[in-house]
């Protein structure tokens, strides 16, 4: 059976729907997210575009970095981001949308599998997940 994620900025003005399962769900911990997405962590899905429904960019604010291949797209009325598309150019949804979706809970077939740039880490994390020290463990350099 299949799995449906519908998710929505804070104002409900953007809303996206996921399905299926995710081709990765970890934390980065690499300099650029953390920048990105102003956070310590970026614990975020990421997901094959034929399994999620964006929402049409027109609706959207897009910040696209400068000498980086990362653009993040968010809700210009609340100002929420709701996903971004990095190096791999797939669509990263951070965790946050899906535990708001789920009543505060992340569903736990989206739980993160491992930690990636745990070498550029800003936060110590001590659990049992595997702490890659690069991104060789998606497919992607440092």
């Amino acid at each position: 059976m299949s799995k449906t994620y519908e998710l929505s900025c804070d104002c409900g003005h953007v809303t996206m729907t996921a399905y299926d399962q995710p081709k990765l769900s970890l934390h980065c911990h690499c300099g650029s997210c953390r920048d990105l997405y102003n956070v310590d962590v970026l614990s975020a899905t990421g997901w094959a575009h034929e399994n999620v429904d964006l929402p049409d960019e027109s609706k959207l604010f897009v910040h696209k970095v400068d000498g980086k291949q990362m653009t993040r797209y968010g809700c210009p009325k609340c100002g929420l981001t709701l996903y971004g598309v990095h190096k791999p150019g797939i669509p990263v949804i951070p965790h946050g949308l899906f535990r708001k979706a789920n009543g505060g809970t992340l569903p736990q077939e989206l739980a993160p599998t491992l930690h990636l740039f745990y070498r550029e880490r800003v936060l110590d994390i001590n659990d049992e997940l595997d702490k890659c020290d690069d991104g060789s463990a998606v497919g992607l350099s440092g």
